[in-house]
């Protein structure tokens, strides 16, 4: 609890609390979630004291007396829990009231929504009334009934107050301000910024910070802990910190970065590619030879047993012999998602494919020319299957229904040690989809392979350090 609102809230049991003061407070309990928790808190707990005071009783000792408080301060107990529950009350139905508002705002577009716990309905078209929404990822747009028009940026973490009011308690938004909807409010928990008619974009990365970008027009902002106020204009940007203020160059950010171990200072990247040393890439299906067939291509399906002559997995081998002598701190292996043209992306949903390392080191001298279903290392029976006794998972990736491009990469520990246990120089990777289509003509996904006249064939990113 802040100075301010304990202050308030020893005024109110102290019967000592001004007309300004009592404003003040049903404004904070009002507006405040968490102030409005706090207050409710304090005056229960005082009025549990308060009538524990009002009953309490000295155990009798042999045959002492039973001491008692006197009638004077038994009223005075008796009227403090009365004034304590009746303040409770009060709070409470100010909560039950802000939680049965008319809706203030509509959910009226969003893009890659995934949504984190919240009190608001998420569905596109809602209805808003005041409450908590939660973007973990993709972006939502928000426009409220007064004409403020709101683009939520994952993750974030927005609170809905009234038709002229939100608190960006994380997170990114934009803020579009129509001249109907001027003077609209978006608190933060540095500075409080109000509009006045005007385009600009708040970023609050933690409590302690929040930045304001005016792209066009006004804002005044009022900042929470020193009270001063001051105008920005078109072009302006401000941080907000807790204590001070001051102006920054959004094009000079850098990206937050993790601590590294102290070695990494002699850390060097290094790319292995299926087109580069002894690397090979190629894909397998058990009817041989087919007329659906790619060149530049690495295929993959998994569909329903009927079907199942069309399934596909590709392999990768790479030429590991750069990283010699070297230390791996972190790998990624990415893929190139290329459209094939064959098959129906309807008849499959969004697709999870796993990538396998080969263990069993005596199968990595498969060539592409020769392989083939049956001789394929670690194959097993299905568009998925693989021999769990010579692979390892690695990772998975997913491509949403209909997507067919862009990148996909796989990375972490399980990568790093496959590729730190290797001794042969050479390692193979199986790729395999896991999500099984309909059967009814469903996708073929591709990916570039090393002969891909445009496109990176798999690309192995390594960062490494020399061995002492």
């Amino acid at each position: 609890m802040n100075n301010e609102l304990w202050q308030l809230c020893e005024a109110v049991i102290e019967d000592r609390l001004t007309e300004e003061q009592r404003l003040r407070l049903e404004q904070r309990v009002k507006e405040d979630p968490e102030a409005r928790r706090q207050y409710v808190e304090y005056v229960h707990q005082h009025a549990v004291l308060a009538w524990s005071a009002a009953e309490w009783d000295e155990e009798p000792v042999g045959r002492a007396v039973v001491a008692r408080p006197s009638r004077p301060r038994r009223w005075l107990l008796a009227g403090a829990t009365a004034l304590a529950a009746s303040l409770t009350l009060a709070v409470i139905a100010w909560y039950a009231q802000a939680m049965m508002a008319p809706p203030v705002a509509t959910l009226a577009g969003g893009k890659s929504c995934k949504w984190d716990a919240g009190t608001l309905p998420t569905e596109l078209g809602a209805r808003l009334g005041p409450g908590r929404l939660r973007l973990a990822e993709g972006i939502a747009r928000i426009v409220f009934d007064d004409g403020a028009d709101v683009t939520l940026e994952a993750p974030a973490d927005l609170e809905i107050v009234s038709a002229r009011r939100c608190r960006l308690h994380a997170g990114r938004l934009v803020a579009k301000v129509p001249p109907r909807a001027r003077g609209f409010v978006v608190d933060t928990p540095t500075a409080v910024m109000r509009d006045l008619g005007t385009e600009f974009g708040v970023y609050v990365r933690d409590a302690q910070t929040a930045d304001l970008q005016v792209f066009e027009g006004r804002v005044d902002v009022e900042h929470r802990t020193t009270g001063r106020s001051e105008s920005l204009t078109s072009g302006r940007n401000r941080r907000f910190g807790v204590a001070t203020a001051a102006d920054f160059d959004p094009q000079a950010e850098n990206p937050p970065r993790l601590p590294l171990p102290p070695d990494t200072e002699q850390a060097r990247v290094v790319q292995i590619s299926t087109a580069t040393g002894r690397g090979k890439d190629a894909y397998v299906q058990p009817l041989f030879p087919s007329v659906n067939s790619s060149d530049i291509l690495l295929l993959v399906k998994n569909t329903v047993p009927p079907r199942s002559d069309y399934n596909r997995k590709a392999y990768i081998g790479l030429d590991l012999t750069p990283l010699a002598g070297m230390t791996i701190l972190d790998a990624q292996l990415s893929f190139t998602v290329v459209p094939t043209g064959m098959g129906f992306a309807s008849e499959v949903p969004d697709a999870i494919f796993s990538v396998y390392g080969l263990t069993d080191e005596s199968l990595d001298d498969w060539e592409e020319r020769t392989l083939r279903w049956s001789n394929a290392p670690a194959n097993g029976p299905g568009g998925a299957g693989v021999d769990m006794a010579k692979v390892v998972l690695l990772g998975t990736f997913e491509v949403a229904q209909g997507v067919q491009g862009g990148t996909r990469s796989i990375g972490g520990p399980a990568l790093v040690n496959f590729l730190k246990a290797d001794t042969n120089g050479l390692a193979t990777f199986i790729l395999v989809r896991n999500t099984v289509g309909s059967g009814r003509g469903d996708l073929v996904h591709g990916f570039a392979n090393k002969r891909h006249p445009s496109l990176p064939p798999p690309t192995l990113k390594v960062t490494a350090v020399p061995c002492d």
